[in-house]
């Protein structure tokens, strides 16, 4: 049986399970007429394992494929990884994944993303400190549905699980340079190799800018170009091989970004009426004032006329260190990290030479220790197990400032001159402890039974301090201060669990099915409008643990000789208490961010990947995830801007003519298209006896989505395809490469999320990503 755990069905997808292509088509015998597909090792369930004998639908992406695909940033994963989305937001601090139709975009630092990021293993305590480039990696692991059991904390939509590139026992080198549209400039190197006996190590680096693609018309502003790109960083890596039976690796990074970004652009004004612009109130200023700078409001708006600075300051770095100790087939494993996030950001969010939103600032520091032990079984006896305690600790401080006029002084309440804002301070404690265990036992030579069980506790206390803007007349409006700190703890304890069986047909063919119970920790809600649960009281509000419940089967499947791999997997999931936000209108007619628990959510689909190699040089690869993803039951969700009063609509319960709620059973979640489907063909070529040529075309469509959990229909997203190619020529005994790429060649035109406009009621702003402008460049690479 543990053959065919290791052979599983022989291979998978060139590095890239149902998304091509590797670095080279080669082949395993260096007969290209016998040329089968590369296996893929991953780590998944904790421990090295063929990717083809896993019962977990896996997306394993390799850095070569990234690095194919013109892939180099977090935020570009979800056009390589079906059924993932990706919400950048303003800033990282919102920024969130999700999976399946399962995540929540926060502005709240007391309550976490549904999706968790891990780089080498270690659990990040918020998704923005895991969302930096790609330079590198060895393989990016997207691990859908629930994964508590076996990695870190929560995790109750899913893993992306960053592995990044271990020393080498031999000198090793490589460098990357690309230069594109927009003077996007990309710089990265490594080297790797022994440094003593026993001792090697590894250094990268890398560089990334490009300029924005947001244009400010406003003659006084800061800034011209805004979304632009500016980061680096640097990752060391040692390891220490003591013996044959003890290795030690120590780890450390470090990565900043300083750029003009988080910009959104006025997709379309508010129309005169009751109960809309300014405030609410009817009078209409951000669509006159932009019409009069010059902007055309719509889809293919591309500029603002902000007089504010627009500002992304990001800083994320730590260590860790992993010890490897093997005795009797055992092997234990000590896995100890420090990790820090700073994130600084202002965003002028009214868009117009208004001094409506004058700061709109973000200053937030996290840190976080987590120390985890695992107990590995040796894999070649009938029964085998992994065993651990985990153990994390994170705290976070955060600081915020609104201030402006808000318009009051246009609405003759505010005398000229005079400012409204707000200064907020909160902190947020959490610790998270847990034992866990995963088994594995084989009832017959083909049938395997799978079990794994999580304990865990989940401590959390937070609390937070508003006062008046020194300078200001008074706190920004809609907003309070507090005369003393409000503060907030949420303790629970829960069951995270895993039942499955897998049957092997034979050593080509596998078929699983598992049922998994996750779990995402309760939550305290947060922020410069969130006020006590009672009037007077000082208690934070908080939201209870998200539950999901996955059934999941899949069929593995390798053909043609290893050269066809068709991988399918079916699930449905229910989640209880689903953490949601939604962008709502606040008590002044400014929209806040609300954040409470939808009473259920299912999602149900399908996902596949199909890899063929079906001549010499030519590589063919598709995916597709199907997510049909909805509230279940949500009975009293937050209404939309302006959305109508009614029983089918906003309920209005008190007959006061202004709707309370509305009912979204049946309706479509946030950011979750129901189609996601990829496609790739590679041809590789010889052109002399030293010379390459290959020729790549990818594609991938993303169906029709809603971008705000109100359903505000304002807020569809229509559906678009991306095509993006390459050409080039291997050099060097094929270790150099020279390419020209082209992204979005169709030039299509979409946005990444619509949302409520600021100080304009009934109108809308959008973000649009760079993968939105066709682009075009040069790669340079050599390896060593």
């Amino acid at each position: 049986m543990q053959e065919r755990l290791l052979a599983g069905a022989a291979v998978a997808v060139l590095g890239l399970t149902g998304f091509g292509p590797a670095a080279s088509a080669q082949e395993e015998d260096g007969v290209q007429e016998n040329r089968r597909l590369k296996t893929v090792t991953i780590t998944a369930q904790r421990v090295e394992q063929n990717l083809q004998a896993v019962p977990i639908s896996v997306t394993a992406i390799s850095g070569a494929a990234l690095e194919a695909r013109q892939i180099d940033s977090f935020d570009q994963l979800q056009y390589v990884a079906p059924g993932l989305s990706f919400n950048a937001g303003i800033n990282a601090r919102q920024s969130a994944s999700t999976i399946r139709g399962i995540g929540t975009s926060l502005f709240n630092i007391g309550i976490e993303g549904s999706v968790a990021i891990a780089v080498d293993g270690v659990v990040m305590g918020r998704e923005g400190a895991g969302i930096f480039d790609f330079s590198d990696v060895e393989r990016v692991e997207v691990l859908r549905g629930p994964q508590g059991t076996l990695f870190g904390k929560n995790a109750s939509a899913g893993v992306i699980s960053i592995v990044t590139k271990d020393p080498t026992d031999e000198f090793a080198a490589e460098f990357n340079a690309s230069y594109g549209s927009f003077n996007e400039t990309s710089l990265s190197a490594a080297v790797s190799g022994p440094l003593a006996d026993g001792v090697s190590g590894r250094i990268s680096g890398y560089s990334t800018t490009r300029d924005g693609y947001i244009t400010n018309i406003n003659p006084n502003a800061p800034q011209k170009d805004i979304n632009e790109r500016n980061e680096h960083g640097f990752r060391g890596k040692l390891r220490f091989d003591g013996s044959d039976t003890f290795d030690l690796t120590l780890g450390a990074d470090y990565s900043k970004r300083d750029q003009a970004s988080g910009a959104l652009t006025l997709r379309s004004a508010s129309s005169p009426g009751v109960g809309t612009g300014l405030l609410g109130y009817g009078v209409q200023v951000v669509g006159p004032v932009s019409a009069f700078s010059g902007i055309v409001a719509g889809p293919d708006n591309k500029q603002i006329a902000s007089d504010a600075a627009f500002t992304s300051e990001m800083e994320s770095y730590g260590g860790y260190a992993e010890a490897n100790q093997k005795f009797g087939g055992f092997d234990l494993v000590s896995l100890t990290a420090y990790r820090e996030w700073k994130s600084l950001d202002n965003n002028d969010a009214d868009l117009i030479p208004r001094p409506f939103l004058a700061v709109n600032s973000g200053d937030l520091s996290q840190n976080q220790f987590s120390q985890e032990f695992r107990l590995v079984s040796p894999r070649n006896q009938p029964l085998t197990y992994t065993l651990g305690a985990y153990y994390f600790h994170q705290e976070m401080d955060q600081a915020n400032t609104q201030s402006g006029t808000a318009g009051l002084d246009i609405l003759g309440a505010l005398p000229a001159g005079l400012l409204l804002g707000t200064d907020l301070v909160s902190t947020v404690e959490e610790t998270n402890m847990a034992l866990f265990g995963q088994a594995e036992y084989e009832l017959t030579d083909k049938l395997t039974a799978i079990a794994g069980l999580r304990v865990l506790n989940s401590d959390i206390s937070a609390d937070l301090s508003r006062s008046v803007t020194p300078g200001a007349v008074g706190p920004f409006a809609g907003q309070s201060v507090t005369a003393s700190p409000l503060t907030g703890n949420t303790e629970d304890t829960a069951l995270v669990w895993r039942l499955g069986l897998q049957y092997f047909v034979n050593d080509d063919v596998n078929v699983f099915t598992t049922v998994s119970r996750g779990y995402k920790s309760a939550g305290i809600v947060s922020g410069l409008t969130i006020n006590a649960t009672e009037v007077g009281g000082t208690e934070l509000p908080t939201v209870d643990p998200e539950v999901p419940t996955q059934l999941e089967a899949g069929i593995r499947a390798v053909s043609l000789d290893g050269r066809l791999v068709t991988n399918f997997t079916a699930f449905r999931s229910e989640i209880d208490d689903f953490q949601a936000q939604a962008l709502v209108p606040g008590p002044a007619g400014i929209p806040i961010f609300s954040v409470t628990n939808a009473g259920s959510v299912e999602t149900y689909g399908l996902e596949g990947d199909v890899t063929l190699l079906p001549m010499d040089g030519l590589t063919l690869s598709t995916s597709f995830a199907y997510t049909h993803a909805t509230f279940d039951s949500f009975s009293e969700a937050p209404c939309y801007s302006l959305q109508p009063v009614g029983p089918g609509d906003c309920v209005d319960t008190n007959a006061d003519g202004k709707g309370e709620y509305q009912k979204l059973d049946g309706k479509a979640l946030a950011q979750s298209p129901e189609w996601i489907i990829n496609g790739l063909a590679r041809y590789d070529f010889d052109l002399t006896q030293k010379l390459g040529g290959f020729v790549q075309v990818g594609a991938q469509y993303r169906g029709d989505a809603i971008s705000s959990n109100t359903n505000d229909p304002n807020t569809a997203l229509d559906a678009y395809t991306l095509v993006d190619a390459q050409i080039g020529v291997n050099f060097w005994e094929d270790r150099g490469a020279l390419s020209v790429f082209g992204r979005n060649l169709t030039d299509e035109h979409f946005v990444e999320a619509i949302v409520g406009q600021a100080f304009d009621t009934g109108g809308y702003a959008q973000f649009q990503s760079f993968e939105s402008e066709q682009s075009f460049g040069v790669k340079l690479s050599l390896n060593y």
